[in-house]
Formats: structure tokens, C-alpha cells, sequence
């Protein structure tokens, strides 16, 4: 038995292969609107064993597709893990930054444990520093034997040349 015309109506048949048609791509909503198109014609338990998901999964892309159109392809936000660090973590951090723009995610992470006893990992942190819209630069060696007052005068010509 074909549970296809309780759940697919005409309506939303034919929106989703007008829908189909405008997509080039083959990107998760070309896939989904596929998969509904063809629940209609051939029944959601054939679909689902084709596209090689569950008949469940067929309803809720059809449901979200019939309450949100395309956006309800999109992913929705998870529960997920939530961070250790709270706001006033990342505005301490922004602080440090603002500070000292060469510190170093290390540093950041050793600050963190120390003055707030919060274990964070440096790919964490670096996370935090991309959400605040920080950069993450790391500055150029130094060599020890190097001449810093010849510094200036490199600079004064590189700028002329890069002028051009």
C-alpha cells in the first residue's frame, strides 16, 4: 500500500518539479526534492530504500518542505556541545587581545586555566577568535644576529616599490 497521496498532495507535487527545475545544482535540496517527486510517483517505501533512508526521514523533508519550501532543507541549529566559556570569557579574551595582538593561542589557553581555571583547547580557542572577529597573525621570526635599525630603511623602500 502506497502512502503517497496522503502525504504528497498535487499541490505540492507540482511545486516541488517547478521547484527541481530551477536548481542546477546538486546540492541537499535538489537531492530532497528528488526524493519527493519520486515518493509521489513510485511510494515512500521504495524512495526510502533508494535514496537509502528511513520512510520517516521522506515525511519530515516532505513536511519541511511544505511548511518552509526550500529554507526548510537548510540545517537546523543542534543541541550540540555547549562551550565552557562563558561571555565573560570571551570578553576577557577580547581584552587580551586588544592588549597584546601578538599573543599566541597558547598563551590564551595558559591564561584561561590560570586567572579562570577553564580547561580550553587551542582549536577551541581559535574558534573564539574567529566568532569575535579577530585575526589570528602569527608574527614573522626574528633572527638573533639581525639589525634591527636596518628595519626603517627596509621598510621606507619596500613601500616605494609596492607604490607602483
Amino acid at each position: 500500500m502506497r502512502l503517497a497521496p496522503q502525504i504528497i498532495t498535487e499541490e505540492l507535487y507540482t511545486k516541488a518539479t517547478q521547484r527541481l527545475k530551477t536548481l542546477s545544482q546538486d546540492n541537499r535540496a535538489t537531492i530532497r526534492l528528488r526524493a519527493i517527486v519520486s515518493a509521489k510517483e513510485q511510494g515512500v517505501n521504495v524512495v526510502a530504500k533508494v535514496f537509502g533512508v528511513s520512510t520517516n526521514t521522506i515525511r519530515s523533508w516532505v513536511k519541511s518542505f511544505a511548511q518552509e519550501d526550500l529554507s526548510g532543507f537548510e540545517y537546523q541549529p543542534g543541541r550540540g556541545r555547549k562551550s565552557k566559556l562563558s561571555d565573560q570569557h570571551l570578553q576577557l579574551i577580547k581584552t587580551w587581545v586588544k592588549e597584546n595582538p601578538n599573543i599566541t593561542i597558547a598563551a590564551i589557553v595558559q591564561r584561561l586555566n590560570q586567572e579562570c581555571g577553564v580547561e580550553s583547547s587551542k582549536s577551541a580557542v581559535h574558534r573564539i577568535l574567529h566568532k569575535l572577529d579577530l585575526s589570528y597573525i602569527t608574527p614573522r621570526p626574528v633572527h638573533h644576529k639581525q639589525d634591527k635599525s636596518s628595519h626603517p630603511a627596509f621598510f621606507k623602500k619596500s613601500r616605494t616599490i609596492t607604490a607602483k
